[in-house]
């Protein structure tokens, strides 16, 4: 059961002033109040601003499905606010003569509608923009035969790739391609000739980067002072020099650029804490300004805040539109009777930017485009940081949780059912924390269920009121961090020299990971949350390589930690590697730190399947020193578990025997 959105607002108002949250959250926490106050649907908050500004631009990241849905469903709320006109960049202008008398035809031809996005760019087979045409044609069909017709107005002009004969891109071979002039100023003087001269109002809907307005691209540069400078030459750009006060600029909700431009390509705005305030009204549907409001002056650290120092959201656009998180986008439609009769020497020689991309022939091509629409592999970067939907209670994000030991990470915060701020609850700490609550967010689409599988199980015995903190592990640095370091410090030279660049960067960062969780993040959750700080209730988990950190966890801190489980532990410790030197560190590291059996519970388990299948030796020479140390079955369990392979959905299906033996009353 989902808390409500007021009851969500409310318990997060009473948290804030009581329990001291950070700046960042500070901030989400206004944006949310401020959305709440503000609830406008985005079709209402679009045509609202034509009221005031005769252009409004609109950006998208091409070829998502709802955005062109959206743009298809505003036409009769634009031409009932007097709005005429939709110029899109998607069209060539020497076809605009055909387009107007197809839109107002007796008959939709949509091969002619198919063939002129062709005409376009031989590529933009998505049937979601034919489907504006058609729809601006069945609008026209219901208007009187004297009433002004709604518009569309082609931007671009067909580019001659067949001019680019390969090599670097210069000056010369730029202008042969996009021969009659850049393409933005091209477009501009397309919206002052057909939109701005007939004192006409109109829609300009583009890709985001082409309706800046008062924001510059950056562009490195070596020798300037400040190695910065600006590209002002963008359409929003143009018109903006020319007539400030007459333009409003929006954008749909769009990945952002990352700054390395690669692993991640992409970020989420605001560094994602635009999505998290949405999240905390239910994702609505709704457009809202960012100049002077507490949602614009969330920070972004994205590509687009190079040379912008203190970038924030109302430095990129005027206003935003929210219609699904990223998670739930989907792409275009891909038509393939797009190229019906079409040649592929015809194609090969226009297709954009050829020296990007190199089909060997039309079946290859469109294998491309339908990659591209592909959004749940295009989005992935910030699909897997979306907040994870939840059976029950409810999940706080800390974005990129800062710490002066390891990289900053996302941390997830889950609130059982029913959670209470004047109640005291139990800590589980648990790695990997980005595969823990909700498959569609991950690269293998499984989850370990933990809020499923505590709710469940606290039903049927008496459990600790517990808060589970899933911490994320940065992907290149897991191993790294997850690695017991003073077993690996014991190791023979040969083997830490063969490993160490191979395996773990160059280090081995698992004694600073557990100083983050120890002195960075728990303090942090004591402080915020109404935790029991005691050893007897502080606990951690983890699997794999995750299950090796949690049982150096117990021993490395055994005052702050009570239990541990240790599911699939890797004891192998590098999986490629067949001797047992690793494992046997690991063993006698156990021999000399394992805590006092009196004071503490560890529990182990194994699978039979898959990489699971080589631990059980490894683990019955660590069942034996549990035993010489004193561990019984009060304390201690290993469990092992027939055909159960190494993956979220063999530790899901019994993590609930771990959460029992730490967490039973």
């Amino acid at each position: 059961m989902k808390l409500s959105i007021s009851f969500s607002l409310l318990f997060l108002a009473f948290l804030f002033p009581l329990l001291g949250f950070g700046q960042e959250n500070k901030a989400t926490l206004e944006a949310v109040e401020y959305l709440k106050q503000h609830p406008k649907s985005p079709k209402d908050y679009l045509v609202s601003k034509f009221k005031n500004y005769p252009l409004v631009l609109l950006g998208e990241d091409h070829a998502v499905k709802e955005n062109l849905d959206f743009v298809k469903s505003l036409i009769p709320e634009l031409y009932q606010a007097g709005v005429y006109n939709l110029c899109m960049e998607f069209g060539a202008f020497e076809k605009q003569k055909e387009l107007d008398e197809l839109l107002n035809s007796e008959k939709f031809n949509e091969r002619k509608a198919k063939d002129m996005f062709f005409y376009y760019n031989v590529g933009w087979a998505y049937k979601e923009y034919f489907d504006i045409y058609k729809a601006v044609w069945e609008f026209n069909k219901t208007l009187k035969s004297d009433a002004k017709k709604f518009r569309i107005v082609n931007l671009s002009y067909q580019y001659r790739w067949e001019n680019f004969k390969g090599g670097a891109r210069t000056p010369e071979n730029m202008k042969a391609v996009f021969n009659l002039g850049t393409p933005d100023q091209f477009r501009t003087e397309i919206i002052k000739k057909e939109i701005i001269n007939k004192n006409e109002k109109a829609l300009i809907y583009m890709g985001h980067v082409h309706v800046f307005t008062k924001y510059k691209m950056p562009i490195l540069k070596v020798n300037n002072d400040d190695f910065c400078d600006y590209d002002e030459g963008m359409v929003g750009n143009r018109l903006y020099k020319s007539m400030p006060d007459k333009i409003f600029n929006i954008m749909f909700h769009t990945p952002m650029f990352s700054k390395t431009q690669y692993n991640p390509a992409y970020v989420s705005p605001a560094n994602g804490e635009l999505e998290n305030a949405l999240q905390k009204l239910n994702y609505p549907q709704i457009g809202f300004d960012l100049i002077n409001t507490p949602v614009g002056k969330l920070k972004d650290n994205s590509f687009f805040s190079f040379c912008h120092p203190d970038f924030k959201m109302e430095d990129f656009f005027d206003g935003y539109i929210f219609l699904k998180p990223f998670k739930d986008l989907t792409g275009c439609t891909y038509d393939d009777d797009f190229f019906a009769g079409k040649d592929w020497t015809y194609v090969e020689n226009n297709f954009p930017d050829p020296d990007w991309r190199k089909p060997k022939n039309l079946e290859d091509y469109k294998t491309e485009i339908k990659k591209y629409v592909n959004i749940k592999d295009r989005y992935r970067d910030v699909i897997q940081t979306s907040v994870p939907d939840v059976s029950s209670g409810k999940i706080i994000r800390i974005n990129q949780f800062p710490s002066k030991y390891v990289a900053s990470r996302n941390v997830d915060i889950w609130l059982p059912e029913n959670f209470n701020p004047n109640k005291k609850y139990a800590v589980l700490y648990m790695h990997d924390g980005q595969m823990l609550f909700y498959p569609k967010i991950n690269w293998n689409n499984s989850e370990w269920k933990v809020d499923e599988n505590y709710t469940e199980l606290s039903k049927k015995i008496k459990l600790k009121d517990c808060i589970i903190v899933g911490l994320w592990n940065t992907g290149a640095t897991r191993h790294s961090e997850y690695f017991p370091q003073k077993a690996f410090e014991s190791l023979s030279k040969e083997l830490q020299n063969q490993t160490l660049e191979k395996y773990f960067l160059g280090k081995v960062q698992s004694d600073n990971y557990l100083k983050f969780i120890v002195e960075e993040v728990k303090p942090f959750i004591d402080k915020n949350y109404p935790t029991l700080k005691d050893r007897e209730n502080t606990f951690i988990a983890g699997s794999s390589m995750g299950g090796l950190i949690s049982m150096y966890a117990i021993c490395e801190y055994p005052e702050v930690f009570g239990g541990a489980a240790c599911l699939s532990t890797h004891w192998v410790g590098i999986t490629d590697l067949s001797d047992d030197e690793i494992p046997i560190a690991f063993e006698n590291y156990l021999k000399q730190k394992l805590p006092n059996p009196k004071t503490h519970k560890i529990y182990f388990d194994f699978g039979t399947e898959g990489l699971d299948s080589r631990y059980e030796k490894h683990q019955n020479k660590v069942d034996l020193i549990m035993k010489e140390k004193d561990f019984n079955k009060n304390n201690w369990t290993t469990r092992k578990f027939e055909s159960a392979d190494h993956s979220e959905n063999s530790w899901s299906k019994r993590l609930s025997i771990p959460l029992e033996f730490l967490l039973k009353k």
